[in-house]
């Protein structure tokens, strides 16, 4: 190591990849680009380091120049070799050349390298990402974080960016086995400096993973914990804004308060222009908690959230990713509602709605339709809750659902009813239906004439109408 600092190319070239593992793409750029390396191997370093670097900055003519001289030089099958290929893959996977991209990966999966194979199956999760793949994503992410767990000196900085995803995923869908395993993998990992981002927000993802399963005392000591790790004030204010979310939907209204207020005076010392991710969301998650409590600064954090022109960007996410607009939707919608401005935030939260439906984010779904069942008083609100909610029994929301209002006629359902009514909403015919239960036609025709009088209605299409009312614009 003292050999190479007394080296200032290998100085600048270590330099620069710490400079890249941070993120810091234009920082890095002008000091490696003037450099001219003797040796060949470090030469080859700096064409990788600084195409990588030129495609985050979107100077993609330059990266692939940079990348292709790499590639040429380079070894077949040697580790540089492999770098240049990982991140001509990922040129083009910021170019949106998904084919190319995955033909690229799919040869490193071959590598003979676990730390190549692994990152591989990252990127392979990212263009799964954008195809709206999640059962891909997710098998993808836990395929990197198999073949790292095999090896003896895995790449931390990809097992980081895999886990932090995957625990993502695992907060918004019900996935129990993965959340198991970012659990385990979370206490495994020897966290680095460069990976404090994805430790931070595991923690956090973490937190309401073990909210959802209704375990509050755990999610509570989570955003604890998270807050120590968080790499800024923003993403603080985020930590802080959870447990005043949790706290108030769990009945804690005295800590709830002060959590908030807390929030809200650190909130205002800091400039949010300079953000670009999640942290943003604690902006429009502040006017929703505000709304209730004191509604000048809710419609405050809303118009400073607009202010920002730009959504937020998660990190499972992409620039024109609707799930972006969702999470802003919601918490808007849900302000809005409370502040008077009812029909604004009903077109809002059947937006949010309509795309967490679409991703199958069912609990974000059933928050939606509890809001719209109190902004529009319609009984379908509460049976879309129920089901939606269905795999979080032990939620916070469960129980809200549980205590928002009537909601017999589904209560009054057989099993053999549901069945025969979630079929007839997929617009199935009766023979279908029966086929499909390996009941009679018979049998059918009386459950579903059964069903028109529970609802009240005439006709199937009347039925189905009950429940498309929450699709409207």
């Amino acid at each position: 190591m003292l050999s190479e600092l007394k080296d200032p190319v290998r100085a600048a070239v270590l330099t620069a990849k710490v400079d890249f593992r941070e993120q810091r793409y234009v920082e890095m750029i002008q000091p490696l680009a003037g450099l001219k390396p003797k040796d060949a191997q470090l030469a080859i370093e700096c064409d990788i380091l600084l195409g990588a670097a030129y495609g985050h900055t979107s100077d993609y003519t330059t990266a692939r120049l940079r990348l292709d001289r790499a590639i040429e030089k380079a070894q077949p099958g040697s580790d540089l070799h492999a770098d240049a290929l990982f991140y001509k893959a990922l040129i083009a996977w910021l170019e949106h050349e998904h084919r190319e991209s995955e033909g690229i990966a799919a040869t490193l999966t071959q590598h003979a390298s676990a730390n190549n194979r692994a990152r591989a199956h990252v990127l392979l999760s990212w263009i799964a990402v954008r195809r709206r793949d999640v059962d891909r994503q997710v098998h993808d992410l836990m395929t990197a974080l198999d073949v790292l767990a095999g090896t003896e000196n895995p790449d931390e900085y990809y097992r980081a960016k895999a886990l932090r995803t995957l625990s993502l995923l695992s907060r918004e869908l019900p996935l129990p086995k993965e959340a198991q395993r970012v659990r385990e993998t979370y206490a495994a990992i020897q966290w680095a400096p460069g990976t404090l981002l994805e430790q931070f927000q595991t923690q956090r993802y973490l937190g309401w993973i073990d909210a959802l399963e209704g375990d509050e005392l755990a999610a509570f000591k989570a955003f604890r914990a998270a807050s120590a790790l968080a790499p800024s004030e923003h993403w603080r204010v985020l930590c802080l804004t959870d447990r005043a979310y949790l706290a108030r939907n769990t009945g804690e209204r005295t800590f709830a308060h002060d959590v908030l207020h807390e929030a809200h005076e650190v909130a205002q010392k800091l400039s949010w222009h300079e953000t670009h991710r999640e942290e943003r969301s604690s902006l429009f998650v502040l006017a929703e908690l505000f709304a209730t409590v004191d509604p000048s600064l809710s419609q405050m954090y809303l118009a400073q959230f607009r202010s920002l022109n730009t959504s937020v960007m998660l990190g499972i996410s992409y620039d024109d990713d609707p799930r972006t607009r969702a999470f802003a939707a919601y918490s808007s919608g849900k302000a809005l509602l409370e502040l008077g401005e009812k029909e604004e935030a009903v077109a809002m939260l059947s937006e949010a709605r309509e795309i967490f439906d679409a991703y199958h984010y069912g609990w974000r779904t059933a928050l939606c339709a509890l809001a719209l069942h109190k902004a529009t008083g319609e009984a379908t609100w509460l049976l879309d809750a129920r089901r939606q909610v269905a795999p979080w029994p032990h939620s916070w929301i469960a129980r809200e659902v549980a205590g928002s209002g009537d909601i017999s006629a589904d209560a009054r359902l057989s099993r053999a009813q549901r069945a025969v009514l979630d079929l007839l909403l997929e617009g199935k015919s009766n023979i279908a239906i029966a086929n499909a239960l390996g009941r009679s036609p018979y049998t059918v025709r009386n459950h579903i004439a059964q069903l028109f009088r529970t609802y009240d209605v005439s006709n199937r299409t009347q039925l189905a109408g009950l429940f498309r009312t929450h699709k409207r614009a």
